[in-house]
């Protein structure tokens, strides 16, 4: 009993780290796509003055 116990926590701290790096890179993706569009943006306004 105690056995399939420890390989379920196993499983569950596997996903939990699967859903960790999952969320990191999910992340990155958004604050990659944040700083495009804040430079994108700051181009636009520089183009808008000159």
């Amino acid at each position: 009993m105690k056995k399939r116990n420890s390989v379920q926590g196993r499983q569950k701290l596997a996903s939990n780290s699967r859903r960790r790096q999952l969320l990191k890179r999910v992340q990155q993706k958004v604050t990659l796509r944040r700083q495009h569009f804040q430079i994108l943006e700051t181009v636009d306004e520089l183009t808008q003055y000159y």
